[in-house]
């Protein structure tokens, strides 16, 4: 649990590291805004896909990789800062307690007790290094309590109040002996540094918007949820901090019970009188109340591992999935693999955080008379759909926006998940309540239930999660439940039910083993033979040769889903049927063994039916058979859990008294019966339809290649000599004809007079002056230029258009100096008197080339700086095509001030360069 709290104090460093990186534009925003802009993509409305994600990752993998590790700066520099605290605090209270102010203690009272202080530690094995110093506190000093404070790499003190020097000595061996366990435990240093959990979370985020917080309305738009994020954050930890605090005072009180032989030892200190304590006193309280240190189990069983404790262990576990998520896809890159990747890493690391807290608080609960379990589970399902709705204070909104418009979607899903994760924890941790023969099988039976919960958690919320992603992209139901089959053949998944299955039996192996009952084994033999021999006449007899792939694909998959069925089946029977021998959630283990092994039996019944029938002879096919059916059930029990535990409790009220035969047979006639369903077709639209084969290979399909733009048709003369050299009339005539294809609200403009200032470094200045110098001593008979100005929302002063025609009497190539200075200008900077700081930085870069039948280049400028203290951005492209003794050269641009114009302005800009070059390559 100290983990917990200091990786949750290491989320919000994250966080606040990255709101501190925007704020302040470490990572230069606004020139991966101009890069992307560059390329045709606006940030103000367009997701990265596919088609653009390279595009993307190329403008901002340098900005990523900053942020990514900003963020992981501040997840180091918070929790250093609380351990800095820390140092600082103890540092005080030694001040506070220097020799001068101990000066009132008689040396007879104090030489009395570090005698007995001395014996206590002999008694303890405390060695001399690890021994704590006595400090005997008289009333000046306002110590009325006793402490432990330790510095890192000093000895720590035990700090008790002088009124224990005339207390009987049981009163004062009761006390140390409560410090010296806390030191024993090494709870001190950790204590004192989850101290400050919780006080750091909201003032760290407040630092980092330091720059906007003259412009509230700006930060509450931008930053306002992040805010009521830290402040939920904030209280989340102080509430796992007390409930921490309050458990190591606990251990400290059973300590020193155990070191005096005294069940009792602490209530010669402790005011037994009751009183009543709020709730609120409850959650907050660093130290347990009298009553609940007097209790028989030292501890109120009931809250630990609660509503209250479970809602917050998954509040603070998904903040940190959304904290570990955003740090690694920073790093990794947002799109493609380097997405998924992050994403199960980050949920695999908030499963362990949020097993390593629940499980061993539920297992402490599930030996109570009376668990409560509806409460733990109200926790767990709030805690974990309420955390990943959420997002890490400070950090982008990205991923919880994505799912805004289908939120109640979303939440419903997760929930459902989230309550089948629970039943499994809380039936897992009763497992684990039943006393080890054995230290070794204590130890496995841990490992195993780790594995199960940690297993189920991040496969269960990562394939709900993939899924509710799937629906929002396309919208087809059809792939909803295509994506959901594929994760059964997943790299990452496609062994979760077999190690969900390991990690139950290593549970079920706590107690020394006994031989299933009759009735789980006639059950699931029967569910077994059932499942698989549905599974294969489902196939055989519906197969045919020339069946296209549609149909082959629903064949696979409804014998595949009969199969899971079977163990659903399985599992719900071994429930109710076993139920008469405990609780029912200490049968659920079983069960599920029993699911698992039912499916995967089933898959190899059928499969090797089918074969004999002379199908599926690749070796997968096996493989598939068995891994498949098996996370269907995993998903099948999520899906139905319910329902199926509603249909439990309700057989679990009535005394069923049937013998293992009609068990058996009522589990064969229900399996039979779902395969029926199945294969009518009831079921399809929850398991798999004939169109998801089609409707999935048309997402992997590679698109349609974009046509290519062709000249536009001309006339004989110019079809004879395309590239001969033109006069002015003939150039001015073919510039006349770009009205026509230009936006009907374009209108024409004086042409900008050419600017020759300093461009630095040199090596760009001397290579753009040479090309220039180059094409102005070639000769020529036409040198003509117009230029345009169009509407383009979100651009400062419109878009711009300027197309020029110069016919050579040569045809040398200018193409040869244009990418030297192309090479030499990637990255330059020009002045600009009218820019802050009198200068822009540009960006100069080749693009592609539409396949015209001439030589072309494409060139990409964008140029950044700053208008009256407001990021300004000037974009420009250019296309040019040398076509025989003629250039054309034809230039689109315009600027914005902070955010882009939107996509579709972009893509405006683009269809206008390109339908300019084409109607002047064929006007020629």
């Amino acid at each position: 649990m100290y983990v917990l709290v200091m990786l949750a104090l290491a989320v919000t460093g994250a966080g606040a590291a990255e709101a501190l990186f925007v704020t302040h534009d470490f990572g230069d925003y606004t020139a991966a805004q101009a890069c992307l802009a560059r390329n045709g993509i606006s940030v103000s409305d367009v997701q990265p896909t596919a088609s653009i994600g390279p595009l993307y990752t190329a403008c901002t993998h340098d900005y990523d990789e900053r942020l990514g590790f900003t963020s992981l700066a501040g997840a180091v520099a918070l929790p250093v800062t609380a351990w800095l605290l820390m140092i600082i605090g103890s540092l005080g209270t030694r001040r506070r307690l220097r020799k001068r102010r101990l000066g009132g203690v008689p040396p007879s009272d104090l030489d009395r007790l570090t005698r007995r202080f001395t014996m206590l530690c002999d008694s303890q094995g405390l060695p001399e290094r690890r021994r704590p110093r006595l400090v005997l506190a008289p009333p000046a000093t306002g110590v009325r309590d006793a402490f432990t404070t330790g510095l890192p790499g000093a000895r720590p003190w035990v700090v008790v109040p002088q009124a224990y020097a005339y207390t009987d000595r049981a009163a004062f061996d009761a006390v140390a002996l409560h410090e010296l366990g806390h030191v024993r435990a090494r709870d001190v240093r950790w204590a004192s540094a989850v101290w400050w959990a919780g006080w750091l979370t909201l003032p760290a985020l407040v630092l980092a918007l330091v720059p906007i917080l003259n412009a509230p309305a700006t930060m509450w738009t931008f930053y306002g949820g992040s805010l009521v994020v830290a402040a939920v954050t904030a209280v989340s930890l102080l509430v796992v901090r007390a409930a921490l605090l309050r458990r190591r005072e606990l251990a400290a009180d059973r300590h020193a019970a155990d070191a005096t032989g005294d069940p009792d030892a602490m209530a010669v200190v402790l005011d037994s009188a009751s009183s009543r304590i709020s709730w609120i006193h409850r959650v907050f309280a660093t130290h347990p109340s009298a009553s609940d240190r007097l209790a028989p189990d030292g501890r109120d069983g009931n809250w630990d591992g609660g509503f209250v404790y479970t809602a917050v262990a998954g509040i603070v576990a998904m903040l940190t999935y959304h904290g570990v998520h955003a740090v690694l896809g920073n790093l990794l890159g947002s799109l493609d693999a380097g997405s998924r990747l992050a994403a199960d890493v980050a949920m695999a690391v908030a499963a362990v955080l949020w097993t390593s807290v629940v499980l061993p608080a539920w297992t402490r609960r599930a030996a109570l008379t009376k668990p409560g379990w509806p409460s733990s589970w109200a926790g767990a399902v709030f805690g974990l759909v309420a955390g990943f709705c959420l997002q890490a204070p400070g950090a982008s909104a990205a991923l919880t926006a994505f799912f805004a418009p289908e939120r109640p979607l979303l939440v419903l899903a997760l929930s459902v998940t989230a309550f089948a994760i629970s039943v499994l924890t809380s039936a897992t941790a009763t497992g684990l309540s039943v006393p080890a023969d054995s230290l070794l099988r204590r130890r496995v039976s841990w490992v195993g239930a780790v594995l199960t919960v940690v297993v189920a958690l991040t496969a269960a919320v990562s394939g709900t999660v993939s899924s509710v992603t799937t629906y929002l992209l396309f919208r087809d139901p059809a792939l909803v439940r295509g994506h959901v089959l594929g994760l059964g053949s997943d790299r990452a998944w496609q062994y979760a039910p077999v190690l969900i299955l390991s990690g139950l039996v290593f549970v079920g192996a706590r107690p020394r083993w006994r031989r299933p009952r009759p009735v789980v084994v006639a059950v699931a033999g029967v569910s077994a033979v059932a499942g698989g021999a549905a599974a294969a006449l489902s196939g055989l007899l519906r197969l045919q040769a020339g069946q296209s792939n549609d149909v082959r694909y629903v064949l696979a998959y409804q014998r595949w889903w009969i199969c899971a069925f079977a163990g659903l089946v399985a599992v719900v029977a071994v429930v109710v049927a076993t139920r008469r021998r405990g609780a029912i959630l200490a049968g659920v283990p079983t069960a599920a063994v029993s699911g698992l092994l039912v499916t995967a039996v089933a898959g190899a019944i059928q499969y090797t039916a089918v074969r004999i029938a002379g199908y599926a002879r690749e070796s997968s096919v096996f493989q598939q058979s068995v891994q498949v059916p098996g996370w269907l059930l995993l998903v099948t029990l999520i899906a139905t859990l319910p329902v199926t535990s509603l249909l439990v409790l309700i057989r679990a009220r009535s005394d069923l008294r049937r013998g293992a035969t009609s068990w058996a047979l009522g589990a064969g006639s229900a399996t039979s019966l779902l395969a029926v369903v199945l294969v009518g077709g009831q079921l399809s639209a929850v398991t798999v339809a004939e169109q998801d084969y089609a409707a999935g290979q048309a997402v992997v399909a590679p698109p349609a290649p974009t046509p290519t733009p062709t000249p536009a048709p001309v006339s004989p003369v110019a079809v004879v000599d395309h590239g001969r050299p033109l006069d002015e009339s003939a150039a001015t005539a073919a510039l006349g004809r770009l009205p026509a294809v230009l936006p009907p609200d374009a209108k024409p403009e004086d042409n900008e007079p050419s600017t020759s200032g300093t461009v630095t470094p040199p090596a760009c200045d001397a290579a753009d002056k040479k090309f220039a110098a180059m094409e102005k001593a070639m000769p020529r008979t036409a040198d003509v230029e117009r230029s345009f100005a169009f509407a383009a929302d979100g651009t400062v002063g419109g878009g711009h258009v300027s197309a020029s025609v110069t016919s050579y009497t040569g045809v040398e190539d200018l193409f040869v100096p244009m990418d030297e200075a192309t090479r030499a200008c990637a990255q330059f900077r020009m002045q600009q008197k009218i820019y802050d700081g009198g200068y822009l930085d540009g960006v100069l870069t080749s693009g592609p080339v539409s396949a015209l039948p001439y030589p072309a280049r494409t060139r990409n400028r964008s140029f950044t700086g700053r208008f009256h203290g407001k990021p300004a951005v000037v974009v420009s492209r250019e296309f040019s095509v040398r076509i025989g003794h003629n250039l054309v050269d034809v230039e689109v641009f315009f600027g914005y001030i902070q955010t882009p114009p939107p996509q579709a302005v972009l893509e405006r800009t683009d269809r206008i360069l390109t339908d300019v070059v084409t109607e002047l390559a064929g006007a020629l």
